[in-house]
């Protein structure tokens, strides 16, 4: 059986770690069964410098908004995924010069579906920010398959 390679492996699983943890805590405090509904919460206070939070565009748990809106909990868990996936997606070829063109993009995609609502030229939905989040969060993992799974 051929066993993948993990160059820099103390820094890969840091990230990973990381990433989780970051994850977890993005889900705010409905994951750990708080009844604080108050935005002073910790976790809310840890991301309100990444993430402008509104209850309306947020996903809920147990009754309570996530610690961010559904746009940052696609993005960071697309980052999570993605990055504890790389063993996997190391295997696409995929130049590194199509991640930084997908990237970009899917920063112009973001930003014009951001613009586009607050200037009601359009509604989108919890769904669809989370997916396009997701987009963003899994390109920007991808452009390290490379630093961690070099190809042979």
């Amino acid at each position: 059986m051929n066993k993948t390679q993990i160059h820099n492996r103390g820094l890969y699983f840091s990230v990973a770690g990381a990433s989780v943890i970051l994850f977890v805590l993005a889900l705010g405090p409905g994951l750990f069964g708080s009844t604080n509904t108050h935005l002073l919460s910790w976790q809310y206070e840890g991301f309100d410098l990444l993430c402008h939070q509104i209850p309306s565009r947020s996903y809920h748990l147990s009754g309570i908004s996530m610690a961010v809106c559904s746009r940052c909990i696609g993005i960071y868990g697309a980052i999570m995924g993605g990055w504890l996936a790389l063993p996997i997606l190391s295997k696409m070829k995929i130049t590194h010069k199509s991640k930084i063109g997908w990237l970009i993009g899917l920063i112009i995609l973001n930003l014009a579906d951001v613009f586009g609502n607050f200037f009601d030229m359009w509604s989108n939905t919890l769904n669809t920010r989370f997916a396009l989040g997701a987009m963003l969060g899994l390109s920007v993992a991808m452009l390290f398959n490379n630093d961690f799974f070099p190809k042979k």
